[in-house]
């Protein structure tokens, strides 16, 4: 059972669903012992397999890396893209569809300001997204008397993966004022946290405001009014007329006006401005959580918590739920239906990668009608302490 409209990805920490999870109803202190060391085995398997993906990872990106010394480049782009997706698609990182980016570019959140972002300025450009939450914003008007709790929906975690064109390319298209420099080069990593979805031009570094079609209408009105009231007032001295009884005073009076409700709109424009830009300063310490090789260890730290989780609470229903006889698909709703009612958390629970989990790992048994079960905790133990002395598969000879 699965529902992509829900995230994939259990926000809970591997402790906390531990502490609930070997607490079910009817599990006896010997069962919840031997869950214990059955984590325990998973937990450093998997943070063997990990660090091993890591070492790799990091060794690729090396040559790419922006903050090295030197100048980077992109050997072994390929290889490292390949293992980076993996990683992320192990963890449940999922990408940033078009929909959601034209929704982001279209509508705003946070900053009633349009951003525009110069896209063909990248050579590549990729967004994942982690988990979803709800977050609050509280805005002022009427020189802060009157205040305005605003409820925003933002991408929990969002990995921003980003390579600018060459120099020469900025040369070709007579973009050279828009060249970052030495700074561009390399295979830039950027991770964030609370990103409100409809804001997403603002993680970009080459995001310029710029004005609301609602803010250039504010200026433009008033001055098309103008004109036409003047033109009213005077387009007869053109052909001879009377000009009218209107004073000159009375018009200079509504130009005056005029003038001052534009001026006021243009002030407006720009003390927005001005807060966006020094709400992006802010962002960048308060929501930046970690650049280029320091996301690695990050996305590796969050994927093996996360594969665990998911053989784990897979392993523990089948082991404590024989009688249930499971089924791929009421398994799939058990976990779900529980993670819901412990933590209230609306997750599409990743069964098929949880079962794959237990297979390789030769725990999970599956029976001719189709029903589930996984090996006792006695026998487990057994098969993760045989398969942990077996990952090198080193003997030793002596004489």
């Amino acid at each position: 059972m699965t529902n992509d409209s829900r995230q994939h990805y259990i926000p809970v920490s591997r402790s906390k669903v531990k502490e609930k999870l070997f607490r079910l109803q009817g599990i006896s202190e010997t069962t919840r012992t031997g869950l214990e060391k059955v984590s325990q085995m998973l937990e450093v398997i998997w943070h063997h397999s990990s660090h091993g993906r890591l070492e790799k990872m990091k060794s690729l990106y090396e040559s790419m890396d922006p903050d090295q010394v030197g100048l980077p480049d992109s050997e072994g782009k390929e290889e490292f893209m390949e293992t980076l997706l993996t990683s992320l698609h192990n963890g449940n990182w999922r990408e940033i569809s078009e929909a959601e980016m034209e929704a982001a570019k279209a509508g705003e959140s946070v900053f009633p300001i349009s951003l525009a972002v110069r896209f063909d300025e990248f050579e590549s450009m990729l967004l994942y997204k982690l988990g979803q939450q709800t977050i609050t914003d509280v805005r002022t008007s009427w020189f802060g008397l009157k205040k305005q709790e605003l409820t925003i929906e933002a991408f929990a975690s969002v990995i921003q993966i980003i390579q600018y064109h060459p120099e020469e390319w900025f040369k070709q298209n007579k973009r050279l004022k828009h060249y970052p420099g030495r700074e561009s080069l390399g295979l830039h990593l950027r991770l964030f946290k609370s990103v409100p979805k409809l804001d997403l031009e603002t993680i970009f570094p080459n995001a310029s405001p710029q004005m609301r079609t609602l803010d250039k209408a504010k200026i433009i009105a008033p001055v098309v009014g103008g004109i036409f009231t003047l033109g009213l007032k005077f387009a007869p001295l053109l052909y001879g007329g009377d000009a009218g009884t209107t004073s000159v005073s009375i018009i200079g009076g509504i130009c005056a006006m005029l003038a001052t409700y534009i001026l006021k709109s243009y002030m407006s424009y720009q003390k927005t401005r001005e807060k966006y830009q020094s709400q992006v300063s802010k962002d960048l310490y308060f929501k930046g959580w970690a650049n280029n090789a320091a996301v690695l260890n990050t996305i590796v730290d969050l994927s093996e918590e996360q594969e665990v989780k998911e053989a784990l609470l897979a392993y523990t229903f089948l082991l404590v739920e024989p009688e249930k006889q499971h089924s791929h698909e009421s398994l799939d709703l058990r976990i779900e239906t529980w993670l819901q009612e412990t933590f209230g958390i609306a997750v599409g629970f990743e069964i098929e990668d949880a079962l794959r989990k237990l297979k390789a790992m030769k725990l999970l048994r599956k029976h001719d009608d189709g029903s589930l079960s996984v090996a006792p905790i006695e026998e487990s133990l057994k098969i993760l302490d045989n398969y942990w002395d077996h990952i090198y598969g080193y003997s030793t000879t002596t004489e």
